[in-house]
């Protein structure tokens, strides 16, 4: 039994529109309004910090860079193609090193590892890392995206904001969903992919509670985002489809191919983790290096690649670069992040996807005897199914291609080879999402099973009693007049009033005879059944603690230690039952 000093916080000092009031209310899984709100905030933070991260390496390399592009490595010397990435490597490896092993986890696999294990409670100091780490590799020209980083830096603005106003844990989760929903949505100008990865891949559910806020957070953080850059599209995609539908076995064909990159991928990524015992200047040294080695024969793969998508989609690429250039990236990606270079996956993979798709559509045209659709028409096929298979999240997919190419005509095409390409990986070669793939490497399980997503929707004080009235052995006797004030518990202590001896229901007590410490401890009434829960934590947290300790009741703190409440083990297993 904890003996730290709690003091009895009265129920009825609680002002019913202030901020303890609006925690109250947030620890219910029906506050929809108040969620809503905190919606709003943290799409406005993601947005915030997105824009400053996009700044911080988009300036300079619009000015380094002899195309006036962030994209434009291809026009640098040749031999700052190896260059530039060894020397990133060396760079990101050296800020690294000022970090703990720890606080140097970053990207989408961190931010679902502090989801599942830690409430999503983000330390502030893997995201400084993140936010630095991230902006050298994209200026060094590394093989990633924008996106792993701009994930993480949105959900820990949302998680920041959260621990700052000491909100309860269940909202603490979903500030992170919504960190996350904005910072895909501001990152891609795709607010509908945003709300669909944070709930597909980051939060794995759908709840009607949880789309409104995060739909909120990804509309704000765009609107934000695109009154500083303008609502530009990623792709001034052509208005391209499908020639016949004599096209669709050979499609589907190509579904089982790219499933099979996918998982080459994945398998590539997560075989690098038995380097993660080396110094991280180390494996940082070997991520440039083999990034540079590769591009110097393919200056393609430095960088996201949003200017090759378009390239292979505008059928600008002949099918041997086509293909060099998706072998390259996937293998400069896949070991660069799995060695920890601190970048995202998602850009890569839709280059891949493209590159992959649109050498398929040349080899359509000799294996098909009559018209076919256009290579770039399979290059955005292959950008949805290799982004699904890869993170094993076909709705996203299908949701960011519509987003990204503005073009009705790939739906029921696109549906096709991204189910095709998600079955082939999953099912044909055994990965799972690479992010799953990745936390599985590190011992971790993310399956969330049904009772503990309801359990962790809603906090403690929801389901506490706070009709408490708190004594001391020399004034037990006031018992009754706490009756009349409607009290239902009873907390005494029988030495000190800094130490909890007795929970009590007024059932358990004589209510004909004076209440004493002798009597309480002749009636056997236990002094050892409960605990100290913070008001803060989830049903979830509250439930693993009385299995943990064998507690039956837990007393509910407040943030300044003093006492809100009684939960009960026994009501905390009839919600999850109910729900």
């Amino acid at each position: 039994m904890d003996n730290k000093k709690h003091t009895l916080k009265s129920r009825f000092k609680q002002a019913p529109f202030g901020v303890g009031h609006f925690r109250r209310r947030l620890a219910h899984n029906d506050a929809l309004l108040q969620n809503s709100l905190l919606g709003l905030i943290t799409g406005i933070a993601a947005a915030l910090v997105i824009i400053a991260f996009r700044s911080l390496f988009e300036i300079p390399l619009m000015h380094w860079l002899p195309g006036g592009t962030a994209e434009s490595f291809e026009s640098l010397n040749p031999i700052w193609y190896f260059l530039l990435p060894v020397i990133g490597g060396g760079l990101i490896g050296l800020w690294l090193m000022f970090f703990t092993p720890e606080n140097q986890k970053a990207g989408v696999t961190h931010v679902m590892d502090r989801m599942a294990y830690h409430q999503g409670k983000m330390p502030f100091k893997n995201a400084f890392a993140q936010f630095i780490g991230g902006a050298l590799g994209i200026l060094t020209g590394q093989s990633g995206g924008t996106e792993g980083p701009a994930v993480h830096l949105g959900a820990g603005a949302g998680s920041q904001i959260g621990r700052i106003f000491h909100l309860p844990n269940n909202s603490l989760r979903l500030m992170v969903g919504c960190g996350t929903a904005g910072a895909i949505a501001a990152s891609f100008n795709t607010p509908m992919a945003g709300v669909i990865f944070a709930m597909e891949v980051v939060m794995l559910e759908y709840s009607i509670i949880g789309f409104t806020p995060v739909i909120i957070a990804s509309v704000t953080a765009t609107l934000l985002h695109n009154t500083l850059y303008g609502a530009q599209m990623a792709f001034m995609t052509p208005e391209i489809s499908m020639v016949s539908t004599h096209e669709m076995p050979l499609i589907l064909v190509y579904g089982v191919i790219l499933g099979a990159m996918a998982a080459l991928f994945t398998k590539t990524l997560t075989s690098m983790q038995s380097f993660s015992a080396q110094p991280v200047l180390i494996r940082m040294l070997m991520a440039g290096t083999f990034t540079g080695a590769l591009a110097y024969f393919v200056p393609q793969v430095m960088g996201m690649g949003s200017d090759s998508i378009l390239m292979a989609i505008e059928g600008q690429y002949a099918l041997g670069l086509l293909i060099a250039l998706a072998l390259a990236k996937l293998f400069a990606t896949a070991i660069s992040v799995g060695l920890g270079m601190p970048i995202g996956v998602i850009g890569p993979t839709l280059l891949m996807g493209a590159c992959a798709g649109a050498a398929l559509g040349h080899i359509s045209s000799y294996v098909i005897d009559g018209p076919t659709s256009s290579a770039g028409f399979y290059a955005m096929l292959g950008m949805g199914a290799m982004m699904s298979a890869v993170l094993q999240a076909p709705l996203a997919a299908l949701i960011a291609l519509m987003e990204l190419t503005h073009n009705p005509n790939i739906i029921l095409p696109g549906m096709a080879t991204i189910v095709i390409a998600n079955i082939s990986c999953s099912y044909v070669f055994k990965q799972d999402s690479v992010f799953v793939e990745l936390l599985r490497k590190q011992g971790l399980n993310y399956r969330a099973n049904p009772i503990s997503q309801a359990l962790n929707h809603q906090g403690v004080t929801s389901l506490m009693h706070d009709d408490i009235s708190h004594h001391n052995d020399n004034d037990i006797t006031g018992y009754q007049s706490a009756i009349k004030q409607g009290c239902n518990w009873l907390l005494i202590s029988s030495q000190n009033h800094d130490k909890v001896d007795y929970v009590l229901h007024m059932r358990q007590v004589l209510v004909d005879k004076a209440l004493t410490t002798s009597l309480i401890e002749s009636a056997g009434y236990p002094t050892k059944t409960f605990g100290f829960c913070s008001s803060k934590s989830t049903l979830k947290e509250a439930w693993d603690l009385c299995k943990e300790c064998s507690y039956t009741q837990l007393l509910i703190t407040d943030i300044d230690g003093s006492i809100m409440g009684v939960l009960l083990e026994e009501e905390i297993l009839q919600y999850a039952q109910k729900d």
